[in-house]
C-alpha cells in the first residue's frame, strides 16, 4: 500500500472517529433537552393541577366549613408560588437565550427584597426547622441603586437552594454588605455540599445533578444557571465554595442611594438577628 493511499485511510478513519463523537454528543443533548422539557412541564403541571383541584374542593364545600376552606387556600397559596418561582426562571432563561434580558436599574432597599423572600419561603423554613441568620450592613440602610428584579430572582433561587440542601434542624446564613460600589452577598448552608466534578453541571440548564424527574429536590434545575447568567449580565461574579455546606457569594456593582441623592422612608431594618 502506497504512503498516500495510508495517508488518506488513516484521514477517513480519524473522520470517522470524528463523526461518531459528533453523533454521540448531538444524541446526548438530544436526550437531555428531551428530559429538559419534560422536568418543566412535571413542575408546571403539578402545581398547577394542584391549585385546580383545591380550588374545586373549596367551592364544594359548605358554607360552615371555613377552616377547611383555609387550609385550601392557604395550600393553594404555596403551590401558586411555587409555580410562579418556576415560570420565573423558565421565562428569565427564555429571554436570556434570546439575548434580550436588559439590566432595569431602579432605588433598591436590600432588606426589603431579602424579607420578601423569606415571607415566601417561611412555610419551607418552618416545615424543615430550619434557623435562619441574617446580617445586614447598616451601609445599606440608605438603599442602592440597581435591578431589583433580577437581584430578587437570584436571591430567591439561591435561598430556595439552601432550604432545600439543608438538614432538618440546620442553619442558613445569609449575609449582605457593600463596599464602596460593591454590594456583597453571601449565603450559607450545612447541606452536604457539592461535588467539584459536577460543577459545570450546576451551570448548564440542561442538566440537573440529579436528573431524575421526580427527584428528592425537585425543580426545573434552571436555578443555578439563570442566577449565573444573571449576574454576568449585571458584571457581577459569583463563587461557590464547599465549606461544611455550600457557601455562595456574589458581587455585584451598584451605586449608594447617598451618591445619588435620593431619600428614602426608615423600614424596619434587621441586624444580625435571628428572624426564625
Amino acid at each position: 500500500m502506497s504512503f498516500e493511499l495510508e495517508k488518506k485511510q488513516k484521514e477517513i478513519e480519524e473522520l470517522q472517529t470524528t463523526i461518531k463523537e459528533l453523533n454521540d454528543r448531538l444524541n446526548d443533548s438530544e436526550a437531555l433537552k428531551s428530559n429538559f422539557i419534560s422536568n418543566i412541564m412535571n413542575e408546571v403541571y403539578n402545581p398547577f393541577s394542584s391549585i385546580i383541584s383545591m380550588a374545586d374542593n373549596i367551592i364544594s364545600l359548605k358554607k360552615d366549613n371555613l377552616d377547611k376552606a383555609k387550609s385550601l387556600a392557604e395550600h393553594i397559596y404555596r403551590e401558586a408560588a411555587q409555580l410562579d418561582f418556576h415560570l420565573q426562571n423558565i421565562f428569565t432563561a427564555a429571554t436570556i437565550e434570546a439575548g434580550l434580558e436588559a439590566i432595569e436599574t431602579s432605588n433598591v432597599k436590600v432588606v426589603n427584597i431579602h424579607k420578601n423572600i423569606i415571607s415566601k419561603l417561611k412555610f419551607d423554613i418552618d416545615k424543615k426547622g430550619i434557623s435562619l441568620r441574617d446580617k445586614i450592613g447598616k451601609e445599606l440602610v440608605t438603599g442602592i441603586y440597581t435591578d431589583a428584579k433580577k437581584l430578587s430572582l437570584i436571591l430567591l433561587n439561591l435561598i430556595t437552594n439552601a432550604i432545600k440542601n439543608s438538614p432538618e434542624n440546620g442553619k442558613i446564613e445569609c449575609i449582605y454588605g457593600r463596599v464602596d460600589d460593591i454590594l456583597n452577598i453571601s449565603i450559607s448552608d450545612q447541606g452536604p455540599g457539592i461535588d467539584m466534578d459536577e460543577m459545570d453541571k450546576i451551570f448548564d440548564r440542561f442538566k440537573r445533578i440529579d436528573a431524575t424527574i421526580n427527584s428528592v429536590t425537585g425543580g426545573t434545575g434552571l436555578g443555578l444557571s439563570v442566577v449565573k447568567a444573571l449576574i454576568e449580565i449585571m458584571n457581577g461574579n459569583l463563587l461557590i465554595i464547599n465549606d461544611k455546606g455550600t457557601k455562595v457569594t456574589l458581587s455585584i456593582p451598584c451605586i449608594s442611594m447617598n451618591q445619588k441623592g435620593d431619600n428614602f422612608e426608615d423600614d424596619a431594618i434587621l441586624f444580625d438577628e435571628e428572624v426564625f
